[in-house]
């Protein structure tokens, strides 16, 4: 908890995404499958640029849009410090992730993969690799 606080204040290095709020109305958790396909998301859009360092993942209704995960998450990122990424392989619309780094190449990668009854989302800890 002292932690999280910490990293929240900016007092310690990296993005701790146990600070992050969880998506509204969300419950915890994915399936294997569900898992895998957030992991083949972030790959497909950092083109292998960043590597997950933790996650927590989430079940959100169809009642939540990703617009709304992102942009909460964007307005957080920014408080810390964090800038936006532009990742290589990113189809706005169509891939739904979106990164945030700090100054010492950690961040936070934020993902989701849609389904009919909503879908399921993933805050990553993420360390770029290019380390600036």
């Amino acid at each position: 908890m002292l932690l999280s606080l910490f990293a929240f204040l900016g007092l310690v290095r990296g993005f701790d995404i146990a600070s992050l709020p969880a998506p509204a109305g969300s419950q915890p958790g994915a399936s294997a499958a569900e898992r895998q396909a957030l992991h083949a998301l972030v790959q497909d859009v950092s083109k292998g640029a960043a590597a997950i360092e933790s996650e927590r993942l989430f079940q959100v209704g169809k009642d939540v849009p990703w617009v709304a995960i992102a942009k909460r998450i964007d307005n957080l990122a920014r408080q810390r410090g964090a800038g936006s990424v532009a990742l290589p392989g990113a189809d706005p619309g169509k891939k739904l992730a979106q990164a945030w780094r700090g100054r010492d190449g950690r961040g936070v990668l934020v993902a989701m993969v849609p389904s009919p009854t909503g879908g399921t989302v993933a805050y990553f800890a993420v360390q770029f690799k290019d380390g600036r």
